[in-house]
């Protein structure tokens, strides 16, 4: 059975809204290229199997109809595919023996035996940090009333504008798909919806958005060196895993190595950390800071209270004692994050869980647990992703939107039953399927996703979504809540613009 297909078309030429395609070897990404891949024998559910089963996640199912055909129908899928986070939500042509490739080759494979149908993976080369070119492309199309894909995948911040532009059909009361079934994210579904319009939607096919979740990373040698009297996990598990907590344990741990009299790179500290960088957003997104407030049919800016400043005043006694945490700006995030880490010289670091792919060759243990609350008495643990995972929508000409819908949902299930946990397997060096307490952690991670309004259309307001990354950037954040006034006129008039721009939305 055929069960994908797959179109390649460059980023420069999606940029100029032409197709085009050429034979060439499927190990030449940056051309376009035309390839059928993946004739394989039916063998059915029971071959595919997967480690969750231990877990709970393969015992919950999706309510499709046992008996839904399409038909042979192709699913035309506009997707990136510039790097291994995006292009691992849909590409996989055989079985190679990494853990997560095959599980992904195992879902398609099972979604297209399930319905009877094939996938048609339009891939443009742009990787996670871009989406311009795949916009290009779909808005040429829907303009012209054409219909040549029928679901695309997208940057989370780039697609969003599209939607204002009427790009997309509502997704919100489609057949199939079950918004309420664990492997839809239901933070971002909420918060794209507005008067029962819902035109993007993200759930657990987003790959690249499990890979961008932000976590906080510990070193567990440095854990046992200096607390080994507590059980990190433990803390998370009792509701008590607080910023206080964190600059706490960060304090205790520095020294000077190198011996300099110097707090430098060379010492180890109890945390590293990036100025100007979208780990604020997720400090942030932990602490349980909203953006807007939606009342009475409109969103204003929310940011002007008590607890806005008592973070940025939290915030201000982890960032800058130099004996507690070391900082540098982006241009040294490899050295100053990643290799602190390796090199057990740092305790903490926020990082995506992609990151688990650059520790791959640490010689020591680490650990995930999510950003720190606020405080105790915050009911839930909150973060956020990058901006760039993938989120799903439906063209506004895309015929047969109810099969569409039969195809996600499949897929997004499927994710969830094979896909997440083989990526927790190699997140966690060991088998998510054991149940331990570092398999809970990577749970209460995905459970804890939470967006903001303002986060999904974030160019759209200014880009003030993201004025934690300069406002704890220096010492001098005492003027951070004059600067956060200063915007609500600004963004409560385009938060104002948006909701009328739902309201105009078929």
């Amino acid at each position: 059975m055929k069960i994908l297909s797959k179109r390649i078309i460059s980023a420069l030429l999606a940029a100029m809204t032409t197709v085009g395609t050429v034979a060439c070897a499927d190990s030449q990404p940056d051309n376009n290229s035309e390839t059928t891949v993946g004739d394989t024998q039916t063998g059915g559910t029971d071959a595919v199997e997967t480690d969750a089963t231990e877990t709970g996640r393969a015992a919950v199912s999706d309510n499709l109809p046992s008996d839904l055909n399409l038909n042979g129908r192709s699913i035309r899928i506009l997707a990136r595919s510039g790097d291994k986070d995006t292009r691992l939500e849909f590409l996989a042509d055989e079985e190679s023996g990494d853990i997560v490739e095959d599980a992904v080759y195992k879902r398609n494979l099972t979604v297209c035996e399930r319905l009877n149908v094939t996938l048609d993976v339009i891939e443009v080369n742009e990787e996670r940090h871009s989406g311009a070119g795949i916009n290009d492309l779909l808005t040429a199309s829907v303009m012209a009333g054409s219909d040549d894909y029928d679901l695309v995948a997208n940057h989370l911040g780039q697609l969003s504008p599209l939607i204002l532009q009427g790009i997309f059909q509502n997704m919100y009361d489609l057949p199939y798909i079950d918004w309420d079934q664990p492997w839809w994210n239901q933070s971002y579904n909420d918060a794209v919806t507005i008067g029962g319009k819902r035109y993007a939607c993200a759930g657990e096919l987003s790959l690249s958005m499990i890979m961008g979740i932000y976590a906080t990373f510990f070193n567990k040698q440095l854990w046992d060196n200096y607390y080994n009297d507590q059980d990190l996990y433990e803390i998370v598990k009792s509701g008590d895993w607080t910023l206080d907590k964190l600059t706490e344990f960060s304090t205790g741990v520095y020294e000077d190595i190198n011996g300099d009299g110097a707090c430098d790179e060379g010492d180890t500290f109890g945390m590293s950390y990036i100025l100007d960088s979208i780990q604020a957003d997720a400090f942030a997104a932990g602490a349980g800071v909203s953006f807007t407030e939606y009342s009475d049919g409109k969103y204003t800016w929310a940011l002007e209270n008590e607890h806005t400043a008592d973070f940025l005043g939290k915030m201000e006694k982890l960032l800058f004692d130099k004996s507690t945490l070391l900082t540098t700006n982006l241009d040294a995030f490899q050295t100053t994050l990643l290799d602190k880490m390796k090199n057990d010289s740092a305790l903490f670091i926020v990082h995506m869980l992609s990151g688990t792919e650059l520790l791959r060759e640490m010689v020591g243990d680490y650990g995930i647990v999510p950003m720190p609350k606020f405080d105790a008495s915050q009911s839930d643990y909150k973060t956020t992703v990058h901006n760039g995972s993938s989120v799903f929508a439906i063209p506004a000409t895309a015929v047969g939107a109810d099969e569409i819908a039969a195809v996600l949902e499949a897929l997004c299930s499927e994710s969830y039953r094979m896909v997440t946990p083989a990526y927790f397997d190699v997140a966690l060096k060991v088998k998510y399927a054991r149940d331990d307490s570092a398999s809970e952690m990577l749970d209460i991670c995905i459970d804890s996703i939470s967006f903001d309004f303002a986060y999904l259309f974030n160019s759209a307001i200014g880009s003030n979504a993201a004025i934690f990354r300069s406002l704890l950037k220096s010492e001098n954040i005492g003027s951070a809540m004059s600067t956060i006034a200063s915007k609500k006129s600004e963004v409560d008039s385009k938060l104002a613009e948006i909701v009328t721009a739902y309201g105009e939305l078929e």
